[in-house]
């Protein structure tokens, strides 16, 4: 018989506190874990100096880390780093590291691949293998710190995955990177994009977890934004722009839409009007980006389409910048993201998502 060891990576403070009294522990030997893994980053049960001999043993026989490991690391000529990185059960992910964009910026994933099969997404051409336990979004963030040496600012959930497709392990890793004796990224720093799932975002304003959204948009009808993104067609844009305003006025942030630049299909001068309509009574920022080459038909807005439509938005009073593309040449850049590398699991472990959920 073999036994299970509990994964303590993506535990809350109670949760080891619970972990440690169960052990027979005092509460508080929960308390020192939750520093040891969040605080400190500890990689081992002997690292945690402070405990016990004999109960680090224990916690040796009964408990994991189950760290993320690295396959590949490449560095573009502009700093983007990425980072390929490997589960306990052989399953890969892509996380990418931004020095001084400005501070320090890690853009992780949620999930493994991508149901929604987004035109301009590389990622939904994997297909979906299964969501990422709070630990392992979290050990993103850790991963990173520990490989670049740096201390990170800013936080994206802009990889793999659709956020909330996997809502409750998010939201668990969000509490867990804000949390100041934890890993202490301020929630103001923390973003979160989705390509708008209007029940969720529903959801998130009742539970108003500790980080801002960003909305990949992409398109100002529900015909055209359809054509590229085909979960659109299971949420109006109506009712989405309904439950953004909620948000705004429920968390007081600004929303950011996302918006890449695709030729003839998003870049015209009703396009920009469009978008005056559909934004009224969001405070807002549009950032434009250039789309980059992942094997779809779409072609990307010239220089001067892209420049004369932040023109277009700024006269409508849209505030709007156009976002510096980085990690081109490592395929690190917005819409890049694959697990190139073999994934070791069968092909038939990929499934989908009903995306009318």
């Amino acid at each position: 018989m073999t036994s299970t060891k509990t994964s303590l990576l993506g535990l809350t403070r109670a949760e080891l506190e619970s972990f440690a009294v169960a052990l027979g522990e005092p509460s508080y030997r929960g308390r020192q874990l939750y520093l040891w893994i969040y605080g400190r980053r500890a990689r081992s049960f002997e690292e945690m100096t402070d405990l016990p001999e004999p109960l680090r043993r224990r916690l040796d026989a009964a408990a994991s880390l189950d760290r993320l490991s690295l396959v590949r690391d490449t560095t573009a000529p502009d700093g983007a780093r990425k980072l390929l990185l490997e589960m306990s059960d052989g399953l890969r992910i892509e996380s990418v590291y931004l020095p001084d964009s400005p501070g320090n910026t890690v853009c992780i994933s949620s999930q493994v691949g991508c149901a929604l099969g987004c035109a301009f997404c590389a990622t939904g051409k994997m297909g979906f293998y299964r969501n990422l336990t709070a630990g392992e979004i979290v050990d993103q963030v850790i991963e990173v710190e520990r490989l670049t040496g740096a201390r990170l600012t800013n936080v994206v959930l802009m990889g793999m995955g659709e956020p909330l497709h996997n809502y409750d392990n998010v939201v668990k890793a969000l509490h867990l990177l804000s949390d100041p004796k934890g890993i202490a990224i301020s929630r103001s720093r923390i973003t979160v994009s989705t390509v708008g799932i209007t029940p969720m975002i529903e959801r998130w304003c009742s539970d108003d977890p500790p980080a801002k959204l960003a909305i990949s948009l992409h398109a100002t009808t529900d015909e055209r934004r359809a054509s590229i993104m085909p979960v659109a067609r299971a949420y109006p844009l109506d009712d989405l722009m309904k439950s953004l305003r909620r948000l705004a006025h429920v968390t007081r942030y600004h929303v950011t839409f996302e918006y890449i630049m695709i030729a003839g299909l998003n870049d015209r001068r009703e396009d920009a009007t469009n978008l005056k309509t559909l934004l009224r009574n969001i405070p807002v920022k549009v950032n434009l980006i250039r789309l980059h080459p992942t094997g779809s038909d779409l072609q990307p807005s010239s220089d001067n389409a892209i420049a004369r439509f932040l023109d277009w938005l700024r006269q409508e009073g849209i505030r709007c910048t156009l976002r510096e593309s980085r990690g081109v040449e490592n395929s690190a850049a917005c819409g890049m993201l694959f697990a190139q590398e073999p994934i070791r699991p069968s092909s038939t472990q990929r499934r989908t998502l009903d995306t009318d959920d």
